[in-house]
């Protein structure tokens, strides 16, 4: 074998190998994890534009029939589809600012068509009218493939736990 042929049989190796990771459902749900969290980060400086457009995305990873629960400090709900983007767009409104960084997170695929994912998250945040507090958050998501192959949430699951003030 020439040279070319060994440089071109080594590439197709690495872009191929690279493909089926990138591809994997695992990291499919790893990135989406990571930005429905990203969704939930307002710098101060956001316009209401750059606000709608979180509520937005936040909506496109958002299945057709989804149930949250949030048991954070003040705030205790379970929320419909439709319910679940109005509290996202009223929260992205009513914030000074707010951050939302995962500290580790876990992807389990229970079957082709079906995962969870799970993680722990340091949530701050400003409002209009309070201190800034800073809250240790659970997030749990479970997702669903839908008949496009579009990985979707079908449950989000926010459980609070140390505050700081």
């Amino acid at each position: 074998m020439n040279r070319f042929a060994i440089v071109l049989l080594f590439a197709l190796v690495i872009i191929t190998g690279y493909l089926v990771w990138w591809f994997n459902p695992a990291q499919i749900i790893s990135r989406q994890t990571n930005s429905v969290i990203k969704c939930l980060d307002i710098p101060q400086t956001a316009t209401k534009t750059y606000r709608a457009l979180k509520t937005n995305n936040f909506s496109n990873y958002l299945a057709g029939t989804v149930a949250c629960r949030v048991d954070i400090t003040d705030y205790h709900r379970e929320l419909s589809h439709d319910e679940l983007i109005e509290s996202h767009h009223f929260f992205a409104y009513n914030v000074d600012w707010a951050s939302a960084k995962a500290d580790h997170t876990t992807v389990t695929i229970i079957d082709d068509g079906h995962a969870t994912s799970q993680s722990d998250i340091d949530f701050s945040l400003q409002t209009k009218k309070s201190d800034t507090y800073r809250e240790k958050v659970t997030m749990r998501m479970d997702w669903e493939k839908n008949e496009a192959d579009k990985w979707l949430l079908t449950g989000v699951e926010m459980i609070g736990g140390a505050i700081e003030r």
